[in-house]
């Protein structure tokens, strides 16, 4: 179990029916980030993901597991009865012996306190057989009626641990909000993004309609109590929401009777293939997790996937943990070969300790709603099958804006990016990561970089990473440090930045906005063979920005994993021997 910042004593209440907010303390990595850059990152399930020990329902291997029967109504049948006796107090497994078990239609985890749950992914596979668009596993509410939004009284400054809403009548402590607001010109440049949040359409699964305009900013927040129409809620916002822009609120992963949400729902220990529209899909979702999972979408073993492996809309402190994440039936770009992802203002998450490879995007956020952490991930082979000398991002921090306030922590990765190809974001920092520049088992030669931070994209932070790999040559072309205009926008480099603006060619730079609001401190690349220090700004990095221990996960190995300090400068990461002892 890890200790992570900010998690008290009296937060361990989440895990009950009445939340309780945490006290204030002060972000890990003051003084070595600016204040404005830096947000309180306490992601995931307050204590790590609760250990459910009751199994109310065995599903028989002998009939549902030999890969003909169809098990769908079987194991969607268990679910739903173990939602009817399911509490906080009473949490209850639903378990997959081994054996393979054929569906022909979406699991539905759509019970609070629930876990689908097998023998491991050797042992218990999950094939969706069906030409129709859906999910192998869906868990959540899906297409909810939303409740109306309501106006928030005033402005939200960030930090904030309370709003004031116009009517507070419909609800309650416990229940999960979005907080969002109209676009902000000022710094929110929306592109061509029209999805991933709310605008002026019919009420859909982004939330209820906003006729007055598109809402790229915004956040999954908990209310810990009300006292009239002032909520207090269990932490920060993580960036403001200004009266200007008419900030709103509507219920999200909220579980009350005839509410949209679900929480503390468990997809674990077990390999799921054969999704057609996203393998496994996360809505209106709080405190929910998948650990031990392997997302199969190769079409050489099986009947592959399309889409993302794992996607969440109006997520709120959930985790993707241990899981094996891989390839896809066709891998371009267009969504249909994502791996993990984080959208529609999905706060508070944790990805950490995942294999995430053989992909077009392997983990990528697309208007994420602040707060979220992605950490200690192996994540190689970003790919676009077509065309085998590009290099393709393979953490990216944005897809659609306006993804903001998200810590890539300890990532092992090709390179650590933002594109600007739907919209600009904003506040994203990478600290301690390692990114060599390229693909481990699928090398490329165009669009070489370590660091990418594509045109609008705006106050960028960079530090304590190690860039690129030694020696490193492309076509017998040495890296340069910076590239930032049109004549080196082909040329291997350590930082390309402000460059493939909003969709554009990819020579396309922008005002020199993404390079003005950059920051770089401590970072080592091997192009230099140095470590640059920004002025002003202490040099005491600490090991994390959001734990406050060793995780237990790294065992013996070197922690902090990466130190640009340190000889060597990089560890090994779990994640990543654990994919080499499957080779």
């Amino acid at each position: 179990m890890l200790t992570r910042s900010r998690v008290l004593g009296a937060v361990a209440a989440l895990a009950a029916l009445a939340p309780v907010a945490p006290a204030a303390a002060a972000p890990l990595g003051a003084g070595v980030i600016p204040a404005d850059r830096l947000t309180t990152w306490s992601p995931g399930i307050p204590g790590g993901i609760p250990a459910v020990t009751t199994v109310f329902r065995t599903i028989d291997a002998a009939a549902y597991g030999d890969d003909r029967t169809d098990a769908t109504a079987a194991i969607n049948g268990a679910i739903k009865a173990a939602g009817e006796v399911a509490s906080a107090a009473r949490r209850q497994v639903v378990f997959l012996p081994a054996g393979r078990y054929r569906i022909t239609g979406a699991i539905m985890l759509d019970r609070s306190h629930v876990v689908l749950r097998g023998a491991g992914p050797r042992l218990t596979h999950v094939r969706l057989d069906t030409k129709e668009d859906v999910s192998a596993v869906r868990v959540g509410v899906f297409w909810p009626d939303y409740r109306p939004a309501v106006a928030v009284v005033g402005s939200v400054p960030r930090g904030a641990r309370s709003i004031t809403v116009a009517d507070a009548s419909g609800i309650q402590a416990g229940d999960v909000l979005q907080i969002d607001q109209l676009d902000d010109p000022s710094y929110v440049v929306r592109g061509d993004q029209v999805y991933f949040k709310r605008g002026p359409r019919p009420t859909d699964a982004m939330g209820p309609s906003s006729p007055e305009g598109f809402r790229s900013v915004g956040q999954q927040v908990e209310v810990a109590s009300k006292q009239g129409n002032v909520l207090t809620l269990t932490g920060p916002t993580h960036i403001a929401f200004d009266a200007p822009f008419s900030p709103q609120v509507f219920k999200t992963a909220t579980t009350r009777e005839d509410e949209p949400g679900t929480r503390f729902t468990g997809l674990e220990d077990l390999r799921v293939t054969g999704g057609n529209n996203n393998n496994i899909f996360l809505m209106n979702v709080a405190y929910a997790w998948l650990r031990n999972v392997e997302s199969d979408g190769d079409p050489a073993k099986g009947p592959g996937a399309n889409g993302a492996h794992v996607a969440t809309i109006h997520a709120f402190r959930c985790e993707v943990r241990g899981c094996h994440v891989h390839h896809a039936r066709k891998i371009d770009p267009g969504g249909g070969a994502y791996g993990i992802t984080i959208s529609n203002q999905s706060s508070d998450n944790l990805v950490e300790d995942n294999i995430v490879r053989v992909l077009n995007k392997p983990i990528v956020l697309s208007g994420s709603g602040g707060g979220n952490v992605v950490a200690y991930n192996y994540v190689d082979d970003a790919i676009i099958a077509h065309h085998q000398t590009w290099q393709e991002t393979a953490v990216d921090a944005n897809h659609g804006s306006f993804a903001h306030h998200d810590l890539f922590e300890g990532n092992d990765t090709p390179n650590i990016c933002s594109d600007s190809t739907h919209g600009n974001s904003g506040w994203q920092t990478f600290f301690r990561n390692r990114a060599t520049g390229m693909n481990g088992t699928a090398p490329r030669s165009l669009n070489i970089r370590a660091v990418g931070v594509d045109g609008f994209n705006r106050e960028h932070t960079f530090v304590g990473n190690v860039l690129l790999q030694p020696g490193l040559k492309v076509d017998g072309e040495r890296p340069i440090v910076l590239s930032t205009s049109r004549a080196t926008g082909g040329v291997p480099a350590v930082y390309r930045i402000g460059a493939s603006t909003l969709g554009k060619s990819y020579e396309s730079f922008d005002d020199g906005t993404a390079l003005r609001l950059l920051l770089r401190h401590g970072n080592f690349d091997y192009v230099t063979n140095a470590v640059e220090w920004a002025p002003g700004l202490s040099r005491d990095l600490p090991p994390s920005l959001y734990l406050t221990a060793r995780p237990a996960f790294f065992g013996a190995e070197l922690w902090p994993f990466v130190d640009p300090l340190r000889e060597p400068k990089v560890g090994v990461l779990p994640a990543r021997k654990r994919y080499e002892a499957m080779r």
